[in-house]
Order: structure tokens, then sequence, then C-alpha cells
């Protein structure tokens, strides 16, 4: 969908000339889908803040939620070329933050309402009953200040409502992350107890074994001096056996 919209007021010359090409510009796009719309900022202030309207007329053209301000030829042909040749794409759209649907000039618009108000009260109190204009200013001051000292109570409490269910937010996800840090800081213990436990087993398994080829070399030792023991005997016996044979062949000998 296609809009067209037309800020003007009533006093502005340039407006009121412009007045009937805008006219003929509408009739000739409306079997186009396209919306033309023309607005008073007289009767309606607060346009004229949500739109911030600076200079008159001022021309909008809205496209798939994007606003552009119009800055061509005041002309019929090129309000139709415009849109026929697809010049609105050479027109930066206006940024989020200062389209007249963000949340910025919303609040502008607040603010021209207000000083409406505040004009209309001031020119009902003054001419039609009569007070002073002293009185009236320090009336509406009053007025101005409690209706601040509200918004900024009402402001408070917003805002302090939101942050505690922020904190609560957050103070349970850190609660999570707390008892998740705890569950693995376990683990990490279990784990490590466990390694010393099989550290401490696999030196005493060693140990054994070490002992046991220790007393296998003992006894081999053993068995060893035993047969070396054994020799020495045998050898002596030997030498014994031999003396006597040696003794016995001299005394023989002598007995001839």
């Amino acid at each position: 969908m296609e809009e067209h919209g037309n800020c003007y007021a009533t006093w502005c010359s340039a407006c009121q000339h412009f007045k009937p090409i805008w006219s003929d510009f509408s009739n000739a796009v409306s079997s186009k889908n396209v919306k033309v719309a023309a607005v008073d900022i007289e009767q309606y202030p607060s346009l004229s803040g949500r739109f911030h309207v600076s200079s008159l007329p001022t021309i909008y053209y809205v496209r798939d939620g994007a606003f552009r301000v119009y800055d061509g030829e005041r002309s019929l042909n090129a309000l139709k070329n415009y849109i026929a040749h697809e010049d609105w794409k050479k027109t930066e759209p206006m940024s989020p933050y200062s389209a007249p649907d963000s949340f910025l000039m919303s609040l502008n618009s607040v603010a021209f309402d207000l000083s409406e108000i505040l004009r209309s009260a001031y020119t009902l109190l003054h001419e039609q009953y009569g007070w002073p204009t002293w009185l009236i200013y320090i009336l509406l001051g009053i007025a101005i200040v409690l209706v601040g000292a509200l918004i900024g109570f009402v402001t408070v409490v917003i805002v302090d409502s939101v942050m505690a269910v922020i904190s609560k937010i957050f103070s349970r996800a850190d609660g999570k992350n707390k008892k998740g840090l705890v569950e693995i800081d376990a683990e990490k213990l279990l784990k490590s107890k466990k390694q010393e436990n099989s550290t401490d087993t696999s030196p005493t398994a060693q140990q054994t074994k070490d002992e046991k080829e220790s007393s296998e070399s003992d006894e081999s030792d053993d068995s060893d001096d035993k047969l070396n023991t054994s020799d020495v005997v045998q050898e002596k016996d030997e030498q014994e056996e031999q003396t006597t044979t040696d003794q016995t062949v001299r005394q023989r000998r002598l007995e001839k």
C-alpha cells in the first residue's frame, strides 16, 4: 500500500496555491491503489509534532512502513513521476527514531497536545472568565509541576517494577549457574579422588612385584650357594680320599 500525505495550514499562501494541484493528483492516482490525504495542522497540532513539520506544505510518501519526505517539484507531473518512475527510491527513508510512528515522535505529539490544552485553558480563563494573566500563569505553573511530579512518580514505579522482575530473572539464572558449577566441582573432586586411589594402588602392585622378584632372586642365590657348598664338600672329600690313598701307597712301599 502506498500513501501520500500533505500537511498544510489555512494561513499558508503556498499551501493554498498547492491545494488544487494536490486535488488533481489525488484524482489521478485514485485508481492505482494509492491513498492521498491532507491534514490541517491548525486543527491537529499534535500531528505537526509527530511529523516534525518545519515547512509548509510538507509532503510525505509512505511505502511498506517507511516514511520519505518528498523534496521534488510541487507540480502534478512531478508527483505522478515520483510514483510511476519510482523516483521515491532515490529518496532516503527517515530513520527509525525520527519517523512519525516512532516512540520519540509519539512523545513529541503528546507534548504538542499538552501545549494545546494549556493554550485552550488560558484562552478560556482569560477571555471568558476574565481572570488576570498572572493568576492564570501561577495556576498553570502549579498544574504543570503537579503533572510532572505525577508522571515522574509513575515512571519511577514502572522502572522499579521492571527492574525487580529483571533482577529476579537474573538471580534465578545465577542460582542455576552456581548449582551447575557446584555439580561440576563435585564431579571434578570425585575424579581427582579416583585418580589418587588408582595412583596409590599402582605403586603397591609394583612393590609386590618387586618383592616377588627379589625373593625369587634370593632363592636362586640360596640355591646357588647350596650348590657351591656341595661342590666344595665334594672336592674336599675327594682330596681326603686322595690323601688317604697316597698314605696307603707310602706305607706299603715302606713295608717292602
